[in-house]
């Protein structure tokens, strides 16, 4: 088989394969500039230095005005200023988890509270039989206030948001009992440890909220005893504050889909409608 080849100006055979390890060295290379800058800091500044620079190397002419700006990176500036905040706040959830789970040993309620880090925040899991709750009770037990008077003073200082959630199994509420069901039930346990967080510490009520789910979010199948205990349950959820995300809308955008909307459907829900003889769908 002949090799491609081809010859020059001065008449010499010249092989061109050698293009295609060129190629495939420099889109290596491009790869392992990409990995440098996914690991990195992100600075704007020398960011759009390094742009315009490529920009000139591979033949084209950096203009005034062209290329990257600083007005056209604050994405990119705002990605590394939220990973930055989010390293410190999982390193303040896992101190704090190390503390709560200091006393839980000192005190011999592993097999009652547990805690797990989770993309949502810290969750506090307690058990409500013999810890925080009686049977049918949304009253909370001197163990259960205990352990929230241990860990009141480590969350009043800080900015994380609390969210009490309230759980039970799938045994519906017996008649006699004040509580007619079980979304009743959850949510008065939820609002229990709310009240005390407030009335007790003086928590900020902004910071709190609490939730009741019944038996719609069970940790395990409530097929034996041993497992609706563990589904009987309070969560302490500690979050870091979110701010809501602003979604900017183009007005006159808006406004004329709204108007074609509109007109569409006074004058008979547009083309498809105004033929008479298509059979309606």
């Amino acid at each position: 088989m002949k090799k491609n080849k081809r010859r020059s100006s001065g008449g010499e055979e010249v092989n061109s394969t050698w293009l295609q390890s060129y190629g495939d060295m420099i889109t290596l290379i491009l790869c392992f500039f990409v990995l440098l800058f996914s690991m990195s800091t992100i600075d704007v500044k020398k960011w759009q230095v390094v742009a315009e620079s490529l920009q000139e190397a591979l033949g084209g002419t950096p203009r005034e005005g062209t290329g990257l700006s600083t007005s056209e990176l604050p994405a990119l500036e705002e990605l590394a200023q939220n990973k930055a905040e989010e390293n410190q706040e999982l390193q303040e959830l896992m101190e704090l988890k190390r503390k709560i789970d200091e006393y839980v040993k000192e005190k011999g309620l592993e097999h009652m509270i547990t805690t797990e880090i989770q993309e949502i925040g810290l969750v506090v899991r307690i058990t409500t039989d013999d810890v925080v709750f009686d049977l049918g009770s949304a009253v909370l037990k001197p163990m259960a206030m205990a352990f929230l008077d241990h860990l009141a003073p480590l969350l009043k200082e800080t900015k994380y948001e609390i969210w009490v959630e309230g759980h039970t199994d799938d045994i519906p509420i017996q008649p006699g009992f004040i509580y007619p069901s079980n979304w009743e039930l959850s949510t008065a346990r939820a609002s229990s440890v709310i009240r005390y967080l407030i009335e007790r510490w003086g928590y900020d009520p902004g910071r709190l909220s609490a939730a009741g789910y019944a038996d719609t979010k069970p940790r395990f199948p409530n097929d034996s005893p041993e497992h609706r205990a563990l589904n009987r349950r309070v969560e302490v959820v500690i979050r870091p504050p979110r701010q809501p995300k602003v979604i900017k809308v183009d007005q006159e955008s808006m406004s004329g889909e709204v108007e074609k909307a509109v007109r569409e459907t006074f004058e008979g829900g547009g083309e498809e409608s105004a033929d008479p003889e298509k059979p309606p769908r």
